[in-house]
């Protein structure tokens, strides 16, 4: 195959794909749950926002156009989903919303967060074609969209946008391939107790 331009820009699912990008993500789980379909979801969040919490490692949450109540958060650095996630889920979402204690999770589900050490967004060139986008830590939903933009930009030979993500100063992460695990695990363990706190 031959392109004038190469874009690689898939998160956590490409590590190790091309060894001047390793150790610049981690690759985080995170998870959801969906209850059933519930006639009291549209009261406990009326405006029907998208809604997270400040905590470090955050939860989040909306009602779904079927009155579902969306759960996600929690994160697991082994690469396996936790042990009975829609129970563990419902668990968190009952801190929140007590009156889902009686809830049934119908769909819980999980996938992988592409993390950078400062959280910042990770852009750059590995050439005068090849571009790289990744490290949305969590905010691709917000981000994925406009990096799309300013990758097509630079493409077209306007790339002044797409400079100023690239100038963000990034690092690697401590430890190699074997200890960056147990160090960002440590590292995150210090910021949930704040949290709790």
């Amino acid at each position: 195959m031959r392109a004038k331009h190469l874009i690689i820009a898939g998160g956590a699912y490409l590590e190790g794909l091309e060894k001047r990008l390793r150790g610049y993500v981690m690759p985080v789980g995170t998870y959801v749950m969906a209850t059933e379909p519930r006639a009291d979801v549209r009261a406990l969040i009326p405006g029907n926002e998208a809604v997270a919490d400040l905590n470090f490692v955050l939860d989040y949450y909306r009602r779904s156009a079927d009155d579902r109540m969306l759960f996600g958060g929690r994160v697991s650095y082994s690469k396996r989903p936790p042990r009975n996630l829609g129970a563990a889920m419902l668990a968190r979402a009952v801190k929140v919303f007590p009156q889902l204690k009686d809830a049934k999770v119908e769909f819980a589900w999980g996938g992988f967060v592409d993390i950078t050490r400062n959280r910042a967004p990770h852009f750059g060139r590995l050439g005068r074609n090849i571009l790289f986008l990744e490290g949305f830590s969590g905010h691709g939903l917000a981000l994925t969209g406009l990096a799309g933009k300013l990758a097509a930009e630079a493409v077209a030979g306007q790339a002044e946008r797409f400079d100023v993500f690239a100038r963000i100063p990034h690092a690697r992460f401590p430890g190699g391939e074997a200890l960056r695990t147990p160090a960002l695990v440590l590292a995150t363990s210090w910021f949930r107790l704040r949290d709790l706190l």
